[in-house]
């Protein structure tokens, strides 16, 4: 890997190595670079063949780097050339991938990062490269990662535009800078319209979440403490529902009131104490076998904006989705199942 970024060039260069290498056995890619624009760009036309003969071309964007926000305006200059539209780039996030897979527009960077479609000839060819940008710029936020890009993600989310961002960040207790540094790094990836002076207009609120669920994961940016009710998640929701602990409850368990044909295996609760509420819901210290645990929370965020569902108080949606999605065993496709829930129902959970 290059330690700068590669130029154009390069970048083509390295991509129809990468291309050739991916195509199943006796396929083929012929390709043909064509001269720089006026804007200095790059471009070129891939001609795939199949063995039978049968072959189809692909109108190639070559960039140096590439935004999400830029993406419409790209696929835009595509759309006025000749064959189907392929992005190469020396570096393409999980984010804009699937953005351009959900456009059924083909990609490749120089990390490895492939998908190619095509009908005639019939070829899917998708392989993962880096999932984390090997030439990120240092003047900027990267990462979704740690408390306040979280606490502003949530902010961002749970509020439906429109807003400015200072009357934002006073209404969710989100400092300034962290809310306009999170909205940067969305912005960039072109999850957020916003209108000329900087207000939010719009928000991809589920890729916002997917997006922060590249840098989040529940065991990881928490604190878990695991702990054993001998008598079982059934007896334990009883003895909950009778505390005055304050708590939210989280993951599979806390899906459940959402979803009870899914029952849970363990039970998860953001709670202050850990040590304290243990004793308070006479639990026991556990290596192993845990059907509790409890969590220090990375921010207390999580204990706003919670609901009451079934007796049981539940964090936020959006907190519930990115815990499911970062979480173990069936978790992550009930994080699908409520995203699709949060989808159908959006009043019911955007303040």
């Amino acid at each position: 890997m290059a330690a700068s970024l590669p130029s154009q060039a390069q970048t083509l260069r390295v991509v129809e190595g990468i291309a050739g290498e991916s195509l199943p056995p006796a396929w083929s890619l012929r390709f043909e670079r064509g001269p720089r624009d006026r804007r200095g760009r790059v471009g070129a036309l891939w001609t795939l063949a199949s063995p039978d003969g049968v072959e189809t071309t692909f109108a190639v964007e070559v960039r140096r780097s590439i935004l999400g926000r830029q993406l419409d305006e790209v696929l835009a200059d595509l759309a006025a050339s000749r064959g189907r539209p392929l992005i190469a780039a020396s570096y393409i996030g999980p984010t804009l991938a699937r953005r351009l897979a959900d456009r059924e527009v083909s990609f490749i960077d120089t990390t490895g990062n492939v998908r190619f479609v095509a009908s005639r000839p019939g070829l899917f060819v998708e392989r993962q490269g880096a999932t984390k940008d090997p030439w990120p710029q240092a003047d900027v936020l990267q990462s979704l990662r740690g408390r306040a890009a979280g606490r502003a993600l949530r902010a961002l989310v749970d509020f439906p535009p429109p807003y400015g961002v200072r009357a934002l960040a006073k209404r969710a207790s989100v400092s300034l800078g962290s809310l306009s540094r999170t909205l940067e790094l969305l912005d960039r990836e072109g999850l957020v319209k916003r209108a000329p002076r900087g207000e939010v207009e719009g928000l991809d609120w589920e890729a916002a979440i997917r997006r922060w669920s590249q840098d989040y994961a529940f065991s990881r940016s928490n604190q878990i403490s695991p702990y054993l009710d001998p008598r079982g998640i059934a007896s334990f929701a009883e003895r909950l529902a009778g505390t005055r602990l304050a708590y939210a409850a989280t993951g599979a368990f806390a899906d459940q009131s959402y979803d009870p044909v899914a029952p849970a295996r363990r039970v998860a609760l953001y709670v202050a104490d850990p040590l304290g509420a243990a004793e308070t819901l006479k639990l026991r210290a556990a290596d192993s076998g845990a059907n509790v645990v409890l969590v220090e929370a990375f921010d207390p965020v999580v204990f706003e904006r919670t609901t009451r569902r079934d007796g049981l108080t539940v964090v936020a949606a959006s907190q519930l989705a990115v815990d499911l999605l970062t979480g173990p065993g069936r978790e992550p496709s009930q994080g699908e199942e409520m995203i699709s829930w949060m989808r159908a129902n959006e009043d019911a959970w955007r303040a």
